[in-house]
């Protein structure tokens, strides 16, 4: 029968790095299988920089609703922004539980945008996504997407069919592009999750399990090269 390592050997650099790097083997590929998508993925391109709306301006004489006026009618109004919405200049109010729209011409508060509208704006966005079409357009009130804070719920998702399977998420309340995704991107948020080992939500850096792993790693590595420097006079003729 085999007798138990003594504590001098589990504790030699011989035992530690064999244990350690075959314990370590499988997060150590997952760490430079995603470490290298990370630096070989251009960061511009997964964040879609490239994706933008043609640019649109204001029609100063849509402008007949005063700004005083605006303030008289939403005293609580926390935030006022003044922006072109498809053809019409509307005034976008952050209230305390939700954003609202104001046509810049008449003060009338506008509704949730219709499906109509979220697909001109989809189609002005369609033009930096190279070789694609809108193929679907869905409304989204509630189970928001793991790629999607549910913050921004109710939304439009308007789907295209190039290469990367892009997505569009139009605010419902705003009309903007609160979130856009593609394969590469969708590739990344997952290797993230594994590369930081946050498999619930992918953001917590400072978990337990990837402090330990990293500590574990670190003495496999340091023990590795104390084994290198005992071993030294095999490599030196």
């Amino acid at each position: 029968m085999a007798s138990a390592p003594s504590v001098k050997k589990v504790f030699s650099a011989h035992f530690l790095h064999r244990w350690l790097m075959l314990l370590l083997a499988t997060p150590i590929v997952i760490w430079t299988v995603t470490g290298s998508y990370f630096v070989l993925m251009d960061i511009g391109f997964i964040r879609s920089d490239h994706v933008s709306a043609q640019a649109a301006s204001i029609d100063l004489q849509q402008l007949r609703y005063p700004i005083n006026q605006l303030y008289q009618d939403y005293p609580l109004a926390q935030q006022v922004l003044l922006k072109p919405l498809l053809n019409k200049a509307v005034y976008q109010l952050t209230l305390a539980d939700k954003k609202v729209l104001l046509d810049a011409s008449s003060g009338e508060r506008l509704g949730l945008i219709t499906a109509q509208q979220a697909r001109q704006i989809a189609v002005l966005h369609q033009v930096s996504i190279p070789a694609t079409s809108l193929i679907s357009l869905s409304y989204i009130e509630a189970n928001a997407p793991e790629e999607l804070a549910s913050r921004h719920l109710p939304v439009w998702r308007a789907d295209f069919d190039d290469v990367g399977a892009s997505s569009l998420y139009i605010s419902a309340q705003t009309g903007e592009v609160v979130t856009y995704r593609h394969n590469y991107w969708r590739l990344f948020d997952l290797f993230w999750k594994w590369h930081i080992m946050d498999y619930d939500h992918g953001e917590a850096i400072d978990n337990p399990l990837l402090f330990y792993t990293a500590i574990g790693s670190f003495i496999a590595t340091f023990s590795g090269l104390i084994l290198v420097w005992q071993r030294r006079k095999r490599y030196v003729k």
